[in-house]
């Protein structure tokens, strides 16, 4: 295939899936995928993990373009746009911290330590939100309730199964 047919191709995919971004529900719950994530590192089921870990990437443009655009979110998102259209040392230095994110999420709950699944979760996104804010200003702050609302989510589901299955929220295995 011509290199010039696959540079349309993505450009084409990017400028229809980009306005389905826009859709907040996507913000609200893409954090939720860090639940399927831990349970199938605690079960050690890597095709289920590997699975999850490709919906929660496509999952931003599973849902249709909004008809009305929240402002704040169309600007984190410009943010976003120009750091990946016009990358800068900022990009390539906060860019793997998205994967890394991710990793000890599993690595945590993988070697089954609730108190560090937890700590990567709820810090993770404290510091995606931080991130976001300190990148697009207020507009960043359209940020705090979803994650926010994620993680409490997910606090509460992980501490209630702690609770019932008497496992120890310890920072260790």
């Amino acid at each position: 295939m011509d290199e010039g047919v696959i540079v349309d191709l993505v450009t084409d995919f990017l400028a229809w899936a980009w306005p389905r971004h826009l859709n907040p529900v996507s913000w609200y719950i893409r954090p939720l995928f860090f639940l399927p994530i831990a349970c199938f590192c605690w079960t050690r089921r890597p095709l289920w993990l590997a699975a999850t870990i490709v919906a929660m990437v496509s999952s931003f443009f599973w849902f249709p373009a909004p008809t009305e655009i929240d402002p704040r979110i169309a600007g984190v998102l410009e943010m976003e746009k120009e750091l990946f259209t016009d990358p800068t040392w900022i990009t390539w230095v906060t860019l793997p911290l998205i994967p890394a994110l991710i990793a000890g999420l599993c690595a945590a709950f993988w070697h089954r330590s609730l108190g560090w699944g937890l700590v990567v979760i709820d810090g993770g996104l404290a510091l995606k939100i931080a991130w976001t804010i300190a990148n697009s200003g207020t507009d960043g702050l359209a940020t705090v309730v979803p994650l926010g609302l994620g993680a409490v989510a997910m606090t509460a589901v992980i501490v209630v199964i702690a609770h019932r299955r008497g496992l120890r929220l310890a920072l260790r295995s």
